[in-house]
């Protein structure tokens, strides 16, 4: 088990200045203003460890209800937390800002991959003396499997363009974050380029048969597995985020002008309403018998949450009792089998897009690759070209 992180107490940040940093008229330099002229004051988060967020639980060893990696707790907590150098407070209070537990989760891992990448590639180096062409040898290492990356990704490998992308586009968030908190004069991330990433999506999608087999499987384990079955359905017909599953509580099923809808958070923090089907609504009903407003819907026998993993289990344990192979079946790839079946269905993006809880269409649009658009695909009618033709009949 990893040492608990010491017990101190929360500090806020001076603003740093860096030389040259002009002044104000009166002659007091412009990174100390009146604090009638602060956006916001200075980080105090009233927080000891960042492992006490709400979502950002850690785990210390399997099976203790930990939401993310102790490790990573760890090291954001041993993260300056007074003098010049101070990080702790800034990134403590930008963890806790983010509105969902999946952004939490996300900003948290990001943070600490980067900070690992940091100690190899520039020992001592402090956030707040991070540099953009630091930040832009961090992304190509990255893409490339090369230098200190190499040494923190699995054999090696190049992180996809997506992956890249979405780790410069945390640190930018923090970086703009610390800014706007008068930490630093300016982001290190502000002009670095993200790498292009790929319009089309590229987690596979289930088939038809198979979706509609995973419902049916979900009815059938449902007398044992009452909070698989509801899982499964849930995922399967509204392609939920694992995080908004798990997010769920009881008081967000309810009923509107003759509707059963459900309500939750998406990714961002806007609240969305969806109606349940009535096979769908039969699975999730008797989760909601005589129970609180606020328990959780879904829950782990033993009473932990009902995270992503297993969420998987719940799906695997449908597609055997559906005969499918289960393989590969996670919570992400019935979400895009959700939008790749609606968009190949004809349904308007817009609605496919309100359903999935996108903030833009374009988002939607990567899962615009149904079996309609690989039936007809160019590559087909190549290969039609170029298949022996049967000789003429003189």
């Amino acid at each position: 088990m990893d040492d608990e992180p010491p017990t101190l107490e929360p500090t806020a940040v001076v603003p740093r200045l860096s030389a040259g940093t002009p002044g104000l008229p009166d002659g007091r330099p412009s990174g100390l203003q009146p604090a009638h002229l602060h956006s916001a004051p200075p980080p105090a988060p009233l927080l000891v460890s960042v492992g006490d967020i709400p979502g950002l639980r850690p785990r210390r060893r399997r099976g203790d209800g930990g939401e993310v990696a102790g490790a990573d707790v760890d090291l954001i907590d041993r993260l300056p937390r007074s003098g010049p150098s101070a990080s702790w407070p800034t990134v403590a209070a930008w963890l806790r800002a983010g509105r969902t537990a999946a952004t939490r989760r996300a900003r948290l891992a990001d943070t600490a991959a980067f900070l690992r990448w940091l100690a190899l590639a520039s020992p001592g180096t402090g956030l707040w003396e991070v540099t953009e062409d630091m930040l832009v040898a961090y992304a190509d290492e990255l893409g490339t499997g090369t230098g200190a990356a190499a040494e923190l990704t699995r054999g090696g490998r190049p992180l996809r363009a997506a992956t890249v992308a979405r780790r410069l586009s945390t640190l930018s968030s923090l970086y703009r974050y610390a800014v706007r908190r008068h930490v630093i004069p300016a982001s290190p991330a502000a002009h670095v380029d993200r790498p292009e990433v790929s319009k089309a999506g590229r987690t596979p999608a289930r088939s038809l048969e198979d979706a509609a087999a995973l419902l049916a499987g979900a009815e059938t384990i449902a007398p044992d597995h009452p909070a698989d079955a509801a899982a499964v359905a849930l995922l399967v017909t509204i392609g939920l985020r694992a995080a908004e599953l798990e997010g769920l509580t009881v008081g967000r099923i309810g009923a509107d002008a003759g509707h059963t809808v459900i309500q939750f958070r998406v990714k961002g923090g806007k609240e969305i309403r969806v109606p349940l089907a009535d096979r769908v609504h039969a699975l999730v009903r008797p989760l909601t018998v005589g129970r609180a407003a606020a328990d959780p819907l879904l829950v782990r026998e033993d009473g932990r949450p009902f995270d992503r993993w297993r969420q998987t289990t719940a799906l695997r344990r449908a597609a055997r009792a559906a005969g499918l192979d289960p393989t590969a079946l996670t919570p992400h790839v019935l979400r895009a089998t959700a939008a790749t079946l609606l968009l190949g269905s004809g349904v308007p993006v817009e609605d496919v897009q309100e359903l999935l809880g996108h903030a833009s269409p374009v988002t939607t649009q990567r899962y615009d690759r149904g079996a309609t658009k690989l039936d007809q695909h160019a590559a087909y009618k190549m290969a039609d070209l170029l298949a022996p033709k049967a000789p003429a009949r003189e």
